[in-house]
């Protein structure tokens, strides 16, 4: 199915958008089910459709997508507050992970992964110092990216097992700076 059509194209951006809003809303669930040890704390299996478009599609896809799918998740969970944390994250940590895969080349999906937990962390740190003026929260910083870390190491590993063959069922072609991200 070659996505020259744009139709099959908005299909296909709506069905990741769809997938994207679904995995965070359940992670979200899921984190309220399972009591863990640090606050605020996700997987961030969307991300793996961020890197999913990254791979395939133009950045502008992703960062649309990204946008989408943080103000959608937070109608489901947390209200338009919530927004106001996810949005700067996953807009710097898209284009984080963008010019990872575009300037480190021997970078895997698993790096690229890790990079862009980490960043959507710090970015939403960030946001938290800003609208609360309490830099105090930066501390919380170094645990987020330990966390961001290991997080990124596993959406990353299900992202390099999972993208290439959902790439061949829709007769896709991984862009030129991202051949290497398969090993």
């Amino acid at each position: 199915m070659p996505l020259q059509n744009s139709a099959k194209r908005a299909a296909l951006f709506g069905a990741l958008l769809a997938l994207s809003v679904a995995l965070s809303v359940a992670e979200s669930m899921l984190g309220a089910l399972l009591p863990l040890p640090v606050p605020g704390v996700k997987l961030g299996l969307a991300n793996i459709v961020s890197m999913f478009l990254l791979s395939y599609f133009p950045v502008r896809a992703a960062l649309a997508v990204g946008i989408l799918r943080a103000l959608i998740s937070s109608f489901f969970v947390g209200g338009i507050g919530m927004f106001a944390y996810s949005a700067p994250g996953v807009i710097l940590s898209i284009l984080a992970m963008y010019g990872a895969m575009r300037g480190i080349k021997a970078l895997s999906l698993t790096g690229i992964s890790m990079i862009g937990a980490c960043v959507h962390n710090l970015a939403q740190v960030s946001v938290a110092v800003l609208i609360t003026a309490e830099t105090g929260l930066f501390y919380y910083a170094f645990v987020l990216m330990i966390v961001g870390a290991v997080s990124g190491t596993l959406t990353g590993a299900v992202a390099r097992l999972t993208l290439p063959r959902a790439a061949v069922v829709l007769n896709l072609a991984q862009k030129q700076f991202s051949e290497v991200q398969n090993v």
